[in-house]
């Protein structure tokens, strides 16, 4: 008797800061969009056999407020995923390990205008820990104090 799991996974690829700036609805800053693309594939036993296509999202890079592209934006997307020119903005997260509480900080900071944006403060390790993986943050640079 075999047992045979089956089903979808998504495989994301991050493209850092692309295109036009542009300002924020939300946070009213202005900086490139941040692209991601997840590819779907269909899945036997955890092998990916057959391709379901990509969704493309774009974000905000300060608050991650962003939306999916629809069917009519998704070749817009891919022009500008495609692109090879450098980015004009420089945004760089940093972690702050506060020692003497246990609690971490996550801070992005703008290498052009020197602006630091909190973006959480006073989390636990494993706050601090999911709060980089949903913004796609690998390995980013941590100070403690």
């Amino acid at each position: 008797m075999a047992v045979y799991y089956y089903g979808v996974e998504s495989f994301k690829k991050v493209f850092g800061p692309k295109g036009e700036v542009k300002q924020c609805s939300f946070c009213h800053q202005s900086y490139q969009e941040t692209y991601v693309k997840f590819n779907k594939w269909g899945h036997l036993d955890y092998i990916p056999l057959i391709y379901l296509g990509a969704d493309y999202y774009h974000f905000c890079p300060v608050c991650f407020n962003g939306d999916k592209f629809v069917k009519e934006g998704k070749k817009e997307a891919k022009r500008i995923v495609k692109d090879k020119t450098p980015a004009t903005t420089n945004l760089v997260p940093r972690g702050i390990h506060h020692a003497s509480s246990k609690t971490y900080d996550l801070i992005l900071e703008d290498k052009n205008s020197g602006q630091t944006f909190p973006i959480g403060t006073n989390m636990k390790k494993s706050d601090y820990k999911a709060l980089k993986k949903s913004r796609f943050y690998k390995k980013i640079e941590e100070v403690e104090m």
